[in-house]
């Protein structure tokens, strides 16, 4: 008889974004500078919105001061 396996429990974006290490999270901040609230649907811009302020805070909070400006809007090629 095989052990069953269960499910693992919802895990939220931030908890998420704590668990990667920083080269994956600088990683992934550095592709949200050029993805923009603009290339998403109207009914996902909010989601977006928190993804990208969950992922500034996580790196600030690391102190990856970088990842964090170049995930800024601003920053990235937000005008495209």
């Amino acid at each position: 008889m095989t052990r069953d396996e269960t499910a693992q429990g919802y895990e939220t974006w931030a908890e998420h974004l704590k668990a990667l290490g920083n080269r994956e999270l600088t990683d992934l901040a550095g592709d949200y500078c050029w993805l923009t609230e603009k290339n998403r649907p109207e009914d996902q811009r909010k989601e977006f919105q928190k993804r990208r302020e969950a992922i500034l805070a996580e790196c600030e909070r690391r102190g990856l001061s970088e990842a964090a400006k170049v995930c800024r809007p601003s920053a990235g090629a937000g005008g495209l």
